[in-house]
């Protein structure tokens, strides 16, 4: 689990508008050792006192839920998310742009007079700076919301790994060993 802490915490550090597919390689690199570790720590935790005869129906119910149920609800619990994370942001970034604000304000005139002197119409040259504005704002809000889902996935697996730490996975095999010279008399 603290190679998930490693991930979530530098994709939760590393958000901002100038991010670069760079940026993920070492955290898609502990991603996939994190799961590497956990598919193969949970598979063997699940077979391991089991009755070989189970162990192929094991495998499938395995693989059916590794690999096939869970991808598609973490996707689609994900997708909706940060769909309504977008959306609320979308709408609290969007009631503070007005005219008054002299940030908004800038970015809309630099867009106008830069579709102005690009020689489009006055209406034409006001939606392609309503449109730069937006998708601003868009990308803004995408990003607050990534922040979100990723600070709280980033205490869960806080949570998790602190958790996993005091619950034993794996019973622990006993050998008892001769005292030496007794069995080589």
């Amino acid at each position: 689990m603290g190679c998930f802490v490693i991930f979530f915490g530098i994709l939760y550090l590393g958000i901002s508008p100038d991010s670069t597919y760079e940026m993920l390689y070492l955290p898609i690199f502990f991603r996939g050792l994190g799961m590497l570790t956990l598919i193969i720590a949970f598979a063997l935790f699940a077979v391991e006192d089991l009755n070989p005869k189970f162990l192929l129906s094991n495998a499938f119910f395995l693989i059916i839920f590794r690999s096939v149920l869970s991808p598609i609800m973490a996707t689609s619990f994900y997708s909706n998310t940060l769909y309504r994370l977008q959306q609320k942001y979308m709408y609290s970034l969007s009631e503070s742009v007005t005219a008054v604000d002299p940030l908004a304000a800038s970015r809309y005139h630099q867009a106008l007079q830069t579709a102005l002197t690009g020689g489009k119409g006055s209406d034409e040259a006001a939606q392609l700076a309503t449109n730069t504005l937006y998708a601003t704002l868009q990308q803004q809000s995408l990003l607050l919301a990534l922040k979100e889902i990723f600070g709280y996935l980033l205490v869960i697996s806080i949570v998790i790994a602190v958790v996993s730490r005091f619950i034993p996975f794996h019973k622990t095999i006993r050998v008892t060993f001769a005292k030496t010279g007794d069995d080589m008399v």
